[in-house]
């Protein structure tokens, strides 16, 4: 099923075929393992973003530059920021 799915969309841009862009898996230190899958938005919703992730993988200059008390629902956040979003909780990297 997976070849024909990537051959779908990579010949179909506009598909409106849900695309998926990756299926993760991070485990904090000391924390629980968590799995995500990341997925194109694809319709307009009523929910607004209430935390953005740039992730890279990397460890090097991985952190916002706000200020804790500053960072909002605009606010780019990077691999090392203190919170990671995990369903309506959140994990301290702690």
């Amino acid at each position: 099923m997976l070849p024909s799915y990537y051959q779908h969309v990579c010949r179909y841009e506009n598909s409106l075929v849900t695309k998926f862009f990756g299926v993760h898996c991070v485990k904090p230190v000391g924390g629980i393992k968590t799995r995500f899958i990341v997925m194109g938005n694809l319709f307009c919703s009523e929910y607004g973003i209430h935390r953005r992730f740039d992730l890279k993988g990397s460890s090097h200059g991985r952190t916002t530059d706000k200020p804790e008390e500053e960072i909002d629902e605009t606010t780019t956040l990077k691999d090392l920021d203190r919170y990671y979003l995990v369903g309506s909780l959140f994990l301290h990297s702690e």
